[in-house]
């Protein structure tokens, strides 16, 4: 999995190795370091996240907590500012109905209003360049932003767009098609889960 080491500086206190000693410090406690590449202004870690930890290391936050235990300092944790009107609820905007709680036991959601879709800002743009992903705007990059810094996977949504304000987590159907946004296909089959409206 693909990692920035500026971005995971930004959750460990202290002195953080250089990327190449910062690799072979998690090779020898964690992880193979498969390799260290310059992008940018910034490096890249292939890091081999074994399957067993994947639950907490998927994401740069865990990466950065294991490697502050390494370098035994602290962890840091991302600044999280929001804003939010305690009258409005989610619920009020658009209902859930997970059709297998075995296959989707928590889906939570949440409305943002007024959004304007625009290009990100550079810093971002940056950041998921290093890990791989084509930026394509201030929605779709924040998700995106927030899977790789968490390791938990978004979906945003046009609420305009979503049909009688009701989103839907199933299996896909034998021979249901998708494309993405970056217009490629996908066949799907009844092994795959889906967010779709009705």
């Amino acid at each position: 999995m693909k990692f920035s080491y500026n971005w995971l500086k930004e959750h460990i206190e202290g002195e953080v190795p250089k990327p190449k000693k910062l690799a072979e410090l998690l090779t020898l406690h964690s992880f193979e370091v498969e390799g260290v590449e310059k992008i940018l202004s910034d490096f890249l870690l292939n890091i081999d996240v074994l399957p067993n930890r994947a639950a907490d290391c998927f994401s740069h936050i865990g990466i950065a907590r294991e490697c502050a235990a390494i370098l035994n300092v602290k962890y840091k944790s991302p600044e999280v500012k929001l804003s939010e009107d305690k009258k409005l609820k989610a619920k009020d905007f658009v209902k859930i109905k997970v059709k297998n709680k075995q296959d989707c036991p928590r889906y939570t959601v949440r409305v943002f209003i007024d959004v304007k879709v625009r290009p990100s800002p550079q810093w971002m743009k940056k950041r998921l360049k290093v890990c791989g992903l084509r930026p394509i705007n201030n929605i779709v990059d924040i998700a995106n932003y927030v899977m790789l810094e968490t390791g938990q996977p978004l979906h945003a949504f046009d609420l305009d767009k979503v049909a009688n304000q009701k989103i839907i987590v199933r299996r896909a159907k034998r021979g249901e098609k998708i494309i993405t946004l970056d217009n490629e296909k996908y066949d799907l089959d009844k092994e795959v889960l889906v967010i779709a409206d009705p």
